[in-house]
């Protein structure tokens, strides 16, 4: 699982703007996270897993994985969110 399946899940077919208003933040927000500019604090990673209804560990690693440099590390943390 990837974080944009993350955010896919946690908007269920909404918006950006209807998820960020889920999250009780901006639109543009939103957007960076879906653009890989930024990463959620743990509060809204744990937000997004109630949200999504997805285990937050699986969340933790999607979101994680964006962030690292090392693709193949990376790729590894995203196949841990899918197990």
């Amino acid at each position: 699982m990837n974080f944009i399946e993350v955010l896919d899940t946690a908007a269920a077919g909404g918006s950006d703007y209807a998820l960020s208003k889920k999250l009780n933040l901006s639109r543009q927000m939103v957007c960076h996270f879906r653009n890989g500019r930024k990463i959620p604090s743990d509060e809204v990673l744990d937000k997004m897993a109630e949200i999504a209804n997805l285990e937050p560990i699986k969340v933790y690693l999607a979101a994680y994985a964006e962030k690292l440099g090392n693709p193949e590390i990376a790729e590894q943390f995203r196949g841990l969110a899918t197990h």
